[in-house]
C-alpha cells in the first residue's frame, strides 16, 4: 500500500511546516503503509500538471495534501472547489512565481466543487483522542491549497476510483512568527505526530474498506 503526501516550499519568505513534514516522512513506513513524500512549489499554475503525473505514476491508494493556514488546530478539509482566486477582499495574494489569478478553474470545464474521499471524521476522532486539536472544515480556501486538494481529487478519481485523496491544514509553526486573530502556533513535532496518525487511520480505513 503506498500514500502520497505533498507539502509546500515555504511561502512569503517563511518556512513552511507542510514541505518540512511531508520531505520528513519520506520512505517512512507504517505497517504495510509505504508513504512518498514530495515538496510542492507555490505555484498555482504547475500544480495541476504536476500531480497529473506523479498521481498516475505512483499509483498511490491514499493521496493527503498538506499546507498551513490561519489556524491553531488540525483543520481537516472535506470540500475543494474548481477556483483559483488569489484576490481577498482588497487584498491580492499572488503566489511565490506572482501568478494572480481571479476566478479561473483549477481544471477547466470540470465539475465546479469535488468531495474529499478521507476519512475526515475518523481522523479528527483519532486526533482529539491523542490530544492533539483538530475539526473538520467544509471550505479549503481558493489558493494554492485548494487547488492541490481539488488536482488530487480530480486526477485519483481518474487514476484508481479506490484510491482515496483529500488535504489537512496544519497551523503555523513559532519559527514563523505568524499572528493573527484565531491562529497560534503548534510545535512541529506535534503537527508531524498529527500527520502520522492520519496517514494509520487512511491506512486502517482502506484496509477495512
Amino acid at each position: 500500500m503506498r500514500a502520497l503526501l505533498t507539502g509546500f516550499e515555504g511561502w512569503e519568505g517563511r518556512m513552511n511546516p507542510s514541505g518540512k513534514i511531508a520531505k520528513s516522512l519520506d520512505k517512512r513506513t507504517y505497517g504495510e503503509l509505504e508513504v512518498v513524500g514530495y515538496e510542492l512549489p507555490e505555484d498555482f499554475n504547475k500544480l495541476p500538471r504536476i500531480l497529473s503525473n506523479l498521481i498516475p505514476r505512483l499509483r498511490p491508494d491514499i493521496v493527503i495534501g498538506t499546507g498551513w493556514d490561519y489556524v491553531s488546530k488540525i483543520k481537516v478539509e472535506k470540500i475543494s472547489l474548481n477556483i483559483q482566486n488569489s484576490v481577498f477582499g482588497d487584498v491580492t495574494v499572488p503566489d511565490n512565481y506572482n501568478h494572480r489569478p481571479k476566478g479561473d478553474e483549477v481544471i477547466a470545464r470540470a465539475e465546479l466543487a469535488l468531495r474529499s474521499s478521507l476519512p475526515a471524521e475518523k481522523i479528527v476522532s483519532n486526533l482529539n483522542k491523542k490530544r492533539i486539536p483538530a475539526f473538520v472544515s467544509y471550505q479549503a480556501g481558493t489558493h494554492c491549497c485548494n487547488t492541490v486538494m481539488y488536482s488530487a481529487i480530480y486526477y485519483s478519481q481518474r487514476t484508481n476510483q479506490n484510491t482515496i485523496a483529500g488535504f489537512i491544514h496544519i497551523p503555523p509553526v513559532e519559527e514563523m512568527n505568524v499572528k493573527r486573530a484565531g491562529s497560534s502556533p503548534m510545535k512541529l513535532e506535534r503537527e508531524t505526530s498529527a500527520i502520522e496518525n492520519a496517514l494509520e487511520t487512511c491506512r486502517d480505513y482502506v484496509n477495512s474498506s
